[in-house]
């Protein structure tokens, strides 16, 4: 049986610290976004709303502050990523009323000579992680995590200081991609740019969760974490788990959240000590139930049905539908995306895993979304405004999009990233690095 190796494991069990009775001045950092183990627990003291510490947008072409590192020798390419970035950040804020601007560091670089990602059949197009993890309690009295460009958003009256940077995403130069003016027939093997740093931007606004395999046993569950020395760990959620549900039942995620912290974690064990008591523990079976659930396809929803009677059955209607029919879970994709397969010809379309071979302007065409809902979908949308961001009422198209003229047959589209395809046996990481879960995919 694998166990955790010591970096992960040091990671686990010093991410958040809170005191009994109110949440104590410490914050979770990630160092580089495709390494989710590459963290730091930070001091985040309180600091009040009027200690100006949060960037108030002066106009709508600021709501997004671009902090750009591109690490290839090749300056036009450097430009045009960093106009991609602008105009990604325009189309985030056509849909969201932003109150506070949000910062961003962004790089360029090469996977396969910076991070040994070689992999030409499973290509990671970029990464992206919240710049720093916050622990609220939420109304229900639970703590959860929260990416802090969302709670910057919430204009709290007192919060834990604010870091540098609100997102850090990553994009992949290992590829030739494809940009608005470019040859069309070249999108069926060269992803849009524009498409892909849309949909970095959403998973660094809160779209990531934190259930996930950390102890490499087929058992899910979300982030082990400490409450004060005199008392007991908990297994915490990040923000975007309180609405996931299980199909077609409903029963809230929460439920076995509570279910799992049962089990007491202490931080005196070492770490085949906590894996070896967490896999004999009545615990145990409710994460080996949840893996299962997270490879079996159509289980897991995002709520974004309101005031539910008990014991609703719920359908697809109710819930914006997550991918869990990837065999074995796969941390890069599984539940961190919407169902490839259910939202592929729709306008929901955008966190998908995989790149679906055609420009962002050709697929809001394809679906009709183009001057309805953009490249943020109508669940999307809901998803964002239930995570607590303040969605527009209508959407105006902030520049226009070329591509969008063109049909999916003049671009060479076909569907190579079907389901049937693809799913069942998912290519393998060229090596055993643990990834970010918000990793858009080329394959």
């Amino acid at each position: 049986m694998k166990v955790l190796s010591s970096i992960p494991f040091i990671f686990l069990i010093s991410i958040v610290c809170l005191t009994q009775l109110s949440i104590s001045q410490k914050c979770l950092e990630y160092l580089r976004p495709i390494y989710r183990y590459e963290t730091k627990v930070v001091d985040c003291p309180m600091v009040s709303i009027n200690d100006k510490r949060q960037l108030i947008p002066e106009s709508n072409d600021l709501m997004f502050i671009i902090n750009f590192n591109c690490l290839i020798n090749d300056k036009i390419m450097c430009n045009k990523v960093e106009n991609v970035l602008i105009t990604a950040g325009k189309f985030v804020s056509a849909t969201l009323n932003l109150k506070t601007a949000i910062t961003i560091d962004a790089q360029f670089l090469n996977f396969c000579l910076e991070y040994g990602d070689c992999d030409k059949e499973k290509v990671i197009l970029g990464s992206t992680r919240p710049g720093r993890m916050i622990p609220n309690q939420d109304p229900d009295g639970k703590v959860r995590l929260y990416p802090q460009a969302l709670l910057k958003q919430l204009q709290l009256p007192e919060h834990p200081e604010f870091g540098s940077s609100d997102i850090l995403t990553t994009f992949n130069s290992n590829t030739d991609y494809w940009f608005e003016g470019d040859p069309l027939p070249s999108l069926k093997n060269n992803p849009d740019m524009l498409y892909v740093v849309v949909h970095e931007m959403i998973h660094g606004l809160g779209f990531t969760t934190a259930w996930r395999d950390y102890f490499n046993t087929q058992a899910l569950t979300p982030i082990p974490g400490y409450f004060s020395a005199t008392a007991k760990g908990h297994f915490l959620e990040f923000i975007f788990d309180k609405n996931l549900v299980l199909l077609p039942s409903g029963k809230s995620l929460t439920f076995f959240v509570d279910e799992l912290n049962k089990f007491p974690i202490d931080f005196v064990l070492t770490e085949n000590e906590f894996v070896n008591l967490f896999v004999k523990s009545p615990q145990f079976p409710v994460a080996q139930n949840m893996y299962k659930n997270a490879i079996t396809h159509g289980a897991i929803g995002f709520l974004i049905t309101s005031n539910l009677q008990p014991n609703t059955q719920l359908t697809q209607d109710d819930v914006f539908l997550l991918e869990t029919s990837l065999v074995p879970f796969q941390p890069g994709s599984s539940v961190a995306h919407v169902d490839f397969e259910t939202y592929f010809d729709t306008s929901d379309f955008l966190m998908m895993y995989k790149y679906p071979k055609i420009s962002l302007g050709q697929m809001m065409a394809k679906v009709g979304s183009t001057n309805t809902t953009g490249p943020i979908g109508p669940k999307l949308r809901l998803l964002l405004g239930m995570l607590g961001y303040e969605v527009k009422k209508d959407y105006i198209p902030p520049v226009v999009l070329l591509s969008s003229s063109q049909s999916d047959n003049e671009s060479s589209f076909n569907n190579t990233s079907n389901t049937s395809t693809n799913k069942s046996n998912p290519p393998k990481p060229s090596n055993n690095i643990e990834k970010s879960d918000s990793s858009l995919l080329d394959m």
